[in-house]
């Protein structure tokens, strides 16, 4: 069962993490939307089991496409990562935070994997507030293993990798052996999107 995320419901953020998301997304090649139109249509946590690294998935709208963008949040920056660095902010209850693009952190990569092999979902929040319904799928026979990035979208851990789908769409994955999916409102519809796919390395 997924656990409980602390967050501070009524902090400020100076910048916000939509700031942060405008400026950093034109710089990505998967990324081919205006960013003065980005929206949040939906977004969700994981909870790092040390209890030390916020982990926020994010599904925002540019341009009429649907993106994905995991975040991590961290208290001192996470070396090796500087190329995955959105930026820092200052956050009014916990002080600067140090924003990475998730994929490059272990914490991100490990609570991925646990999410699909255990048929897990989304973290509750402290101060319930909603989140977009998530959950893993099962995997028989995948053990837990640390990640490391690979590109883009990739995640390799050991004989498995995760593929991150940058642009989830409603396409059911043919061959995975997991996978993690989401369920927005989009124009109106409800739909539910694939957000990753655990497949044999």
């Amino acid at each position: 069962m997924a656990r409980t995320a602390d967050v501070h419901p009524n902090a400020t953020l100076t910048p916000s993490k939509t700031d942060l998301m405008k400026a950093w997304l034109p710089r990505q090649p998967w990324f081919a939307g205006d960013p003065s139109d980005l929206a949040t249509v939906g977004q969700f946590r994981f909870v790092d089991p040390a209890g030390a690294v916020g982990v926020q998935i994010m599904l925002v709208t540019s341009g009429g496409d649907l993106y994905q963008v995991p975040l991590t949040y961290r208290d001192a920056p996470l070396e090796g990562a500087e190329s995955a660095l959105l930026g820092t902010m200052e956050h009014s209850a916990l002080g600067t935070r140090w924003i990475y693009d998730a994929l490059s952190d272990p914490v991100y990569a490990a609570e991925l994997l646990r999410t699909i092999v255990e048929a897990d979902t989304e973290a509750p929040v402290s101060s319930g507030a909603p989140q977009t319904p998530a959950r893993g799928s099962g995997a028989k026979g995948v053990d837990l293993v640390a990640g490391q990035r690979r590109g883009d979208d990739l995640i390799t851990y050991g004989r498995w990798t995760i593929h991150v789908a940058r642009h989830p769409d409603e396409a059911e994955p043919i061959g995975a052996l997991g996978v993690l999916t989401a369920d927005l409102t989009l124009n109106g519809e409800d739909v539910t999107v694939v957000l990753a796919e655990l497949r044999s390395a």
